[in-house]
């Protein structure tokens, strides 16, 4: 038994069953084509939820979690600085609004310019979204690993393989959200997690303090920017504590949900006014 439970085969299914528990739609091993080696991959854990959906309309919210686990007793490491201004505008490229807004100014007869508005910051989604709205991001990462008698951080490996199978996964099934070419057809805000669900521990230590150290967190969000043959894009994976997952889709996946279902039962007019008055 010991073997089974140290192969992270039960971890798996433990993840499922708490993500079923809460009412996700769960899937297991579930296979998607990797484009850089033309192969099928797998990713451990996929859960999804509808939030809202209007039939007459045709406006539908759905979460999903893209799920990776990893049991194992060595901690990983997070070093963080405070944001940017570059940070403060960023969208995530995780979620997938029903439309696109533009500002419009007339300059003229004939003549006028249109500027895009970025949906996650006028739908309000930057305002709820935790790793969006916290002062601080992750820049480093590490795992601590035993080397002899003492401990060593150990990176090497630890940003391809986990960051370009998740990229991956995340790509593969964005493709497959459908996306309305004619007004009779279903639109979607869909909201993709991709996580990393850890029985280890999480640190993140300020590098800007005086003396920094590690503090113990549940959870931890790092963006990385990838660029390959058929991969390229700024994305963000979650870092979650096992025990704590409970609390991490409390805080932050539920609000992200109920924001979701608002702008399709309660400000509808707001969420498909797609041409807005020009601001500067």
């Amino acid at each position: 038994m010991a073997a089974i439970n140290e192969s992270g085969y039960l971890m798996e299914q433990e993840v499922a069953t708490q993500l079923e528990q809460r009412g996700l739609h769960v899937r297991t091993n579930v296979a998607f084509e990797d484009p850089d080696e033309s192969k099928s991959r797998e990713i451990d854990v996929v859960a999804v939820k509808r939030a809202s959906f209007d039939e007459a309309a045709k406006l539908s919210a759905y979460v999903e979690l893209l799920v990776e686990c990893k049991n194992s007793a060595n901690p990983f490491v997070f070093i963080a600085r405070p944001k940017n201004a570059a940070d403060r505008h960023h969208s995530p490229e995780e979620f997938l609004f029903p439309y696109r807004y533009e500002m419009k100014k007339e300059l003229g007869p004939g003549k006028g310019m249109t500027r895009q508005v970025n949906a996650f910051h006028h739908l309000g989604f930057d305002q709820v979204f935790e790793a969006h709205v916290r002062p601080w991001k992750a820049v480093q990462f590490c795992r601590i690993d035993r080397k002899g008698s003492g401990w060593h951080a150990n990176h090497g490996g630890l940003y391809d393989a986990i960051f370009y199978p998740m990229a991956k996964a995340l790509n593969a099934r964005r493709k497959e959200v459908p996306k309305a070419s004619r007004p009779d057809e279903w639109r979607y805000t869909w909201l993709f997690f991709p996580l990393v669900v850890t029985s280890g521990d999480l640190f993140l230590i300020d590098a800007t303090g005086e003396q920094p150290s590690p503090v113990a967190v549940d959870h931890v969000s790092f963006q990385r920017e990838l660029k390959s043959g058929k991969l390229s894009g700024s994305f963000m994976v979650t870092f979650v504590r096992q025990r704590a997952l409970e609390s991490f889709l409390a805080d932050v996946v539920d609000p992200l949900a109920a924001l979701s279902a608002d702008l399709i039962e309660q400000r509808q007019d707001f969420l498909k006014t797609t041409t807005l008055p020009w601001a500067d």
